[in-house]
């Protein structure tokens, strides 16, 4: 390196290739390792994902398994046992039901029924333990029954212990209650809707489990339900057999956070909540920071869909996956937990490898690359300068000395060749969209966008009449050189070219380069090529030639700017509305005699600085109301005193408003003589004629206009 004044250095060719070699090397080794390092976190995370599967499935099929069997007792039930029966009756039909049960779905406890007279008879396992309201422990026993019965005092409530025989241990005289079937969430469920209804979990009041109540309403009784409790402890057992290695942590919960089930679920339930009743043992109350800090995740992230979590607890990163059980628990979520150095272990083993190959070929490359060549220095800095000359769009170099390298000669060509095509892509596509194209402002994919701009359109009076009277060489060149005059008048107002097609010429402003003063510029860049054609024109009679007379339309507006074709040809253009409106503006000059005829909106947003004259409210072809139309006359600019409109034009401005006010009063007679007077001031205006025939034609007996 060498200093370069006091602030910046220069670097030698050598230096800076030994660097990009160097950072080259970096790059490879760190995407190498990277990419390694990413495969090998991705592989891993789909074993979780795909381990975190397998146990959800599991799950699932017991959820799913235990839901169909308990379904299934339900529909027989309510088809088969008569809800009429007294609730002791019942009770013995019932308890068979729940042996069978019991061998099939072990989590089953409970098989009861609610009728609509407010009686209700539950059948429990004791497998659970025994209820509080039995008193101390009954040996033997292995059924309870709760029975209530509805009475003038209210409700009271007769608990009954049985053995597996069905001979009675004990009976504790009823006592009033305040519980009611009627107002059960299983009850209400299953009298407004069909089939079996599944409750939410909670907790049993009578032992320290949490479960679900299902339920269905008796097909011979429409007030009478029939339901099992069953247990979510089984899912504990679930949970245990699942959790390997043994710092995986599992866990179901609702979205409130209650625990539903954990490998060590019922113990935590007998010690935490032994002397706590009606509610769910938390996720706080086991006092785990890792559960605590999974549950505040997903929290986080928000309750719903599958998602992948990452939390820290206590300085250690943890991946975590929560996931909906579903099967009918659309508010449970299944929760998995395992630290990042357990699961990331041998990739983190294998990238420290990769680390080490990386210096050291790091330290060998940049030995080599210091004895490379500093002959390429000159040459290269000639191509920067004639690409950054490029891109500047300056054209036209000084010959360059041919190198004898045979890269930078096929460089050298390369940058003759780009400097060629663009020149010449210049020439095709308007200078600012390629501006913006090298410049990546603009986007060369298919599609516009919708945006106001102003559109002017151009149209030589009887050109297939001249060209049938010239060589076909001949027309060609005076079109050439037509188009040539007025196209730089439009580019140095600032238009973009859209197309020319045949003898029209289709320009627009505010695009693709924006500009706020874009109605002005199109309306200058009408009169500026107005002016410049009467110039040319003077010049083809002088030639012993045909003038090209040419009338012009504008019109601003919204149209769709962008990209029009196919996938290997487009073409920038506009396309709506408003560009339909340009043309036929453009065609409406015939009818009146005009050169530039412009829309109302035109004359609104042009500004101060330009004069029209009102010409006609005309209903143009595609157009579904009438229309103010407008003729440019000229344009006070002191720096451009030949776009003045002509004096004859504007002396007669104000008589020529006052008889367009008396012809939409149709005060006929009065404006025909000034129309008149008009016409014999000026009487190669057209329009005055124009109106002056149609004031006469409005007198005359027909009053045909």
């Amino acid at each position: 390196m060498r200093r370069a004044g006091e602030k910046s250095f220069l670097w030698t060719l050598q230096a800076v290739v030994a660097l990009v070699f160097t950072l080259i090397v970096l790059a490879i080794s760190a995407a190498l390792i990277g990419f390694n390092h990413h495969q090998l976190t991705a592989l891993t995370l789909r074993d979780a994902e795909e381990d975190f599967g397998r146990i959800t499935g599991s799950v699932r099929n017991e959820v799913a398994g235990s839901l169909r069997v308990a379904s299934s007792v339900l529909d027989t039930v309510s088809l088969t046992v008569d809800p009429n029966l007294p609730l002791g009756q019942l009770g013995t039909v019932l308890t068979p039901v729940l042996k069978d049960l019991d061998r099939l779905l072990p989590a089953a406890m409970g098989l009861f029924i609610g009728r609509g007279d407010g009686s209700h008879i539950l059948v429990q396992t004791l497998d659970g333990g025994l209820p509080p309201e039995l008193g101390p422990k009954v040996e033997g026993a292995a059924f309870a029954y709760m029975i209530v019965q509805p009475g003038g005092a209210g409700p009271t409530v007769e608990w009954v212990a049985y053995d597996s025989e069905g001979r009675e241990l004990r009976r504790v005289p009823a006592k009033p209650t305040d519980f009611d079937p009627r107002k059960r969430p299983w009850y209400v469920l299953s009298q407004a809707g069909q089939g079996t209804v599944l409750t939410p979990p909670y907790r049993f009041a009578n032992v320290p489990e949490a479960g679900v109540t299902l339920a269905q309403k008796s097909r011979q009784r429409a007030d009478a339900v029939f339901g099992i409790d069953m247990t979510l402890a089984s899912l504990d057992q679930y949970l245990d057999r699942l959790r390997f290695p043994p710092d995986l942590e599992l866990v179901i919960f609702d979205r409130s956070g209650a625990l539903i089930a954990h490998p060590h679920g019922g113990s935590l339930r007998q010690i935490r909540l032994a002397n706590v009743a009606d509610r769910l043992l938390t996720i706080d109350d086991l006092r785990s920071p890792l559960l605590s800090g999974l549950f505040q995740a997903f929290q986080a992230e928000g309750a719903g869909r599958e998602r992948n979590l990452s939390f820290s607890v206590g300085g250690q990163d943890y991946f975590g996956l929560v996931e909906p059980v579903r099967e009918g628990f659309d508010d449970l979520f299944i929760g998995v937990a395992i630290p990042y150095t357990t699961m990331m272990g041998p990739a983190e083993q294998i990238r420290t490898g990769l680390l080490i190959v990386s210096a050291a070929s790091v330290v060998a490359a940049l030995l080599i690359v210091l004895l490379a060549s500093r002959r390429l220095a000159l040459p290269l800095r000639t191509a920067t300068d004639d690409i950054r000359r490029i891109m500047k769009f300056e054209f036209g170099h000084l010959r360059r000395t041919p190198s004898r390298i045979v890269e930078v000669l096929e460089l050298s060509r390369a940058i003759d060749t780009l400097e060629l095509a663009l020149s010449n892509f210049m020439r095709y596509v308007p200078t600012a969209l390629v501006r913006g194209i090298i410049g990546r402002r603009f986007s060369s994919e298919l599609g516009g966008i919708r945006q106001p701009i102003t559109v002017l359109f151009s149209d030589v009076a009887g050109f297939t009449t001249m060209a049938e009277a010239l060589d076909p060489e001949e027309v060609m060149s005076k079109t050439s050189r037509y188009f040539s005059e007025i196209g730089s008048e439009l580019i140095r107002s600032g238009a973009t070219i859209d197309k020319y097609i045949g003898d029209s010429i289709m320009a627009f402003w505010n695009a693709p380069e924006a500009r706020e003063d874009h109605v002005a510029l199109a309306c200058l860049g009408a009169l500026r090529a107005a002016r410049r054609l009467d110039r040319l024109n003077a010049d083809f009679v002088a030639e012993g030639g045909t003038p090209m007379r040419t009338r012009f339309g504008l019109h601003t507006g919204d149209a769709v700017v962008g990209n029009v074709g196919s996938i290997d040809r487009m073409n920038y253009t506009a396309l709506g509305h408003t560009v339909n409106m340009a043309s036929r503006f453009e065609k409406l000059n015939k009818r009146y005699g005009t050169t530039v005829l412009a829309s109302g909106a035109v004359r609104a947003a042009a500004g101060d600085g330009f004069l029209f004259r009102f010409v006609d409210r005309a209903v143009p072809e595609g157009a579904h109301a009438a229309m103010e139309v407008y003729e440019l006359l000229g344009a006070d600019l002191p720096e451009e005193p030949e776009l003045a409109a002509r004096p004859e034009l504007i002396e007669t401005l104000p008589l020529w408003n006052e008889a367009v006010a008396l012809c939409e009063a149709e005060e006929w007679e009065k404006a025909a003589d000034l129309l008149s007077q008009l016409v014999r001031i000026v009487p190669q205006d057209p329009l005055f004629s124009l109106y002056l025939e149609r004031c006469r034609s409005q007198l005359s007996p027909s009053g045909i206009s």
